[in-house]
């Protein structure tokens, strides 16, 4: 398996990472479709039953493949983030070879050099003033909250931002954010989904000037179809110390 990326070219890279988690797939799923009888299946149905959060989806997966395809519209399987095949090898599979390069590319993803994409795009003097105007934000300050509620906000980001995947875009539109904010996130972190998902949701929150940020927050995410996000988000607040 060949990690060499090319500095300063992100574009290159990124195509160079999707064909090579599209190697370590296809490999995967010709052991898998072996290995991953019925009654695993319904094991494993069940183990992500919470991610997928659709009882008709559930109904459809009648095989592996069908299972990864939900995982990766789900954003809980991608390029980036490879933890579900990990888990099915580790506990369901008994192939060296694909354990090795699993454990290989999971390796390459922890030491991966960042390479923001925003480069690429210094021609537009409205990109580039949007990005420093957002770079040099001081997302909490001049704020009203205290401190027990920052770190409420702080908790909450972090879950969310680890389990919300592409879903991020469509909640933060909910919570008000523009389309140019959104793209000066996804540039000045590119590549990785729980940054862009985490440094937006808290830009939100800096925004509110309602106070109900709470509140908002859960109904974006109702909004946004991730009931399982919004049920979090509930108990949450309400088991926070006042």
């Amino acid at each position: 398996m060949n990690f060499n990326l090319e500095r300063g070219n992100p574009l290159a890279n990124a195509i160079m990472m999707e064909n090579e988690f599209n190697c370590i797939r296809s490999e995967f799923l010709s052991v898998a479709r072996i290995c991953i009888d019925e009654s695993i299946l319904s094991v494993l149905k069940k183990y992500y039953e919470q991610y997928i959060d659709s009882n008709r989806k559930l109904s459809q997966i009648k095989d592996i493949v069908a299972l990864l395809k939900v995982l990766e519209k789900r954003d809980v399987l991608s390029c980036n983030n490879i933890e579900p095949l990990l888990y099915i090898s580790n506990n369901f599979l008994n192939n060296p070879i694909i354990q090795k390069k699993l454990n290989d590319y999971k390796i390459y993803l922890q030491n991966k050099p960042y390479t923001p994409l925003y480069n690429m795009y210094q021609d537009s003097d409205e990109d580039s003033e949007a990005s420093k105007e957002l770079s040099h934000k001081h997302i909490y300050q001049q704020t009203n909250y205290s401190e027990d509620e920052i770190a409420l906000q702080q908790i909450l980001l972090l879950h969310i931002s680890e389990r919300i995947g592409r879903s991020w875009r469509d909640t933060v539109r909910y919570l008000g954010l523009q389309e140019y904010q959104i793209d000066v996130i996804q540039n000045n972190h590119a590549f990785d989904l729980k940054e862009q998902s985490y440094q937006a949701l808290k830009l939100c929150i800096s925004q509110d000037k309602s106070g109900n940020w709470k509140l908002n927050l859960i109904q974006a995410l109702e909004k946004a179809r991730r009931r399982d996000l919004k049920e979090f988000a509930e108990n949450l607040i309400l088991g926070f110390k006042k």
